[in-house]
């Protein structure tokens, strides 16, 4: 009997590259109608025109396995855009949102550079997890507003959008961006939602073709895979870490769980010295930590690990 094969997400990471990262028509079509979903959701200016900044190359992922998988386009009026996708996470994923940011928008800055060249940066963060379970809203955007005249803004230069699919489950597909979100939810998982999300929706169906020949492909299907298997990975080592944290009536605070499983999925791969568990200890930084433990898995060495810290 031919053995079922095993289907990708398309909240995977690496699909999300692919179907909008490519340095094609086709995927530059689809990341310009997605932003302008967003756009059009926030009541921003819609787009015309992108350039790819990091655009996807499997063999370039594949020999550092240390790649972040986001996309970054530009378009025609000078702003930037990084979209990431995050199967997981809690209220420390805001920090980490944050932190990304800061590094695209900085890492356009060169001494000397006078700051009025920097560009406009927005992060569009699309998350397989309710992170505002406070707020009703699926789509919550941020910017820096002075605090108690909240309608000055102060720059256009950060806007950070938040995309929480889990609470359209029930909604009804009233927009663009709604229909964006119930197909990366549907796709490969849900055949009469997606039916009815490729009806009537040309870009939706670009998507499906390229999901399929995504999957077809059996280099970046397997790759794919081993990225979830290390991600479900990682959430039984916290579990594992908090549950032995009970049994010992020990309070363990998500910091030092972090640590405690960062060291065990070392030790499984490679030996550690105590000054490099120490090291280890000494992180109270949250990105840092979830870095390298994105990276464990997928890395080459414990030094390519180690140095994200």
């Amino acid at each position: 009997m031919k053995e079922k094969k095993a289907y990708v997400k398309a909240t995977s990471d690496i699909f999300i590259k692919y179907l909008f990262g490519l340095d094609t028509k086709e995927s530059d079509h689809l990341v310009i109608s997605f932003i302008n979903a967003v756009l059009t959701d926030s009541d921003f200016p819609v787009i015309t025109k992108v350039v790819q900044k990091n655009p996807f190359n499997y063999q370039e992922f594949a020999d550092d396995k240390l790649s972040v998988l986001d996309i970054e386009v530009e378009d025609e009026n000078h702003k930037l855009y990084n979209i990431e996708v995050q199967s997981s996470g809690n209220t420390h994923f805001r920090n980490r949102a944050l932190y990304y940011w800061a590094k695209l928008y900085t890492s356009q800055s060169r001494e000397g550079d006078l700051y009025d060249s920097l560009l406009p940066t927005i992060g569009i963060n699309i998350l397989d997890f309710t992170l505002f379970p406070e707020l009703s809203g699926y789509h919550n955007f941020f910017v820096i507003a002075e605090g108690r005249e909240r309608e000055y803004i102060l720059t256009d230069q950060l806007i950070i959008h938040f995309l929480e699919i889990p609470k359209i489950k029930d909604a009804k597909m009233s927009s663009k961006m709604i229909s964006w979100l119930l197909y990366l939810k549907a796709e490969g998982q849900d055949k009469e939602m997606l039916k009815i999300l490729l009806e009537n929706d040309e870009d939706l169906k670009s998507a499906h073709e390229m999901y399929k020949a995504f999957n077809n492909n059996d280099k970046l299907r397997r790759y794919a895979l081993s990225r979830e298997k290390a991600e479900n990975d990682r959430k039984h080592f916290l579990h594992m870490a908090r549950k032995q944290g009970l049994e010992e009536g020990i309070e363990r605070g998500e910091l030092e769980d972090k640590h405690n499983v960062l060291i065990r999925q070392l030790e499984l791969k490679y030996s550690l010295s105590v000054d490099e568990k120490k090291h280890i200890i000494s992180i109270n930084e949250f990105n840092k930590l979830d870095a390298a433990l994105d990276a464990v898995v997928l890395a080459k060495d414990k030094e390519n690990i180690l140095k994200l810290l």
